[in-house]
């Protein structure tokens, strides 16, 4: 809620309220994962998707992201992947943000 002593840069809750394009937004993004690791260097590659979603939260006052990838059982971390968190940083996070930045959510609206 907005408040004189948190106001976020907005003058009154109402100019917050109106920058809002929408309550929410589902993402699903691609990444590759290590199938199958036969050391040296050399490796099959597999694909799954991420599902990110994007809501705004009014207690933040800016959009919260959250992400899941539905098949992150097929992804084998002896395979040498890491877990959906790093996927996200490592290479969703950056598209996530460059199709906000897009939409028109700046960083300023994001509490991400």
């Amino acid at each position: 809620m907005w408040s004189e002593s948190n106001n976020y840069g907005f003058e009154n809750e109402l100019d917050l309220r109106s920058i809002k394009k929408d309550d929410s937004y589902t993402f699903t993004y691609p990444f590759e994962y290590i199938a199958k690791n036969y050391g040296n260097d050399n490796y099959d590659i597999g694909t799954a998707d991420m599902v990110v979603r994007v809501q705004w939260n009014d207690a933040e006052a800016g959009y919260t992201v959250a992400y899941d990838v539905p098949e992150i059982d097929k992804i084998d971390p002896a395979e040498g992947n890491g877990d959906a968190a790093s996927f996200y940083e490592s290479d969703v996070y950056w598209r996530l943000v460059s199709d906000l930045d897009g939409m028109g959510i700046s960083s300023e609206l994001r509490a991400i």
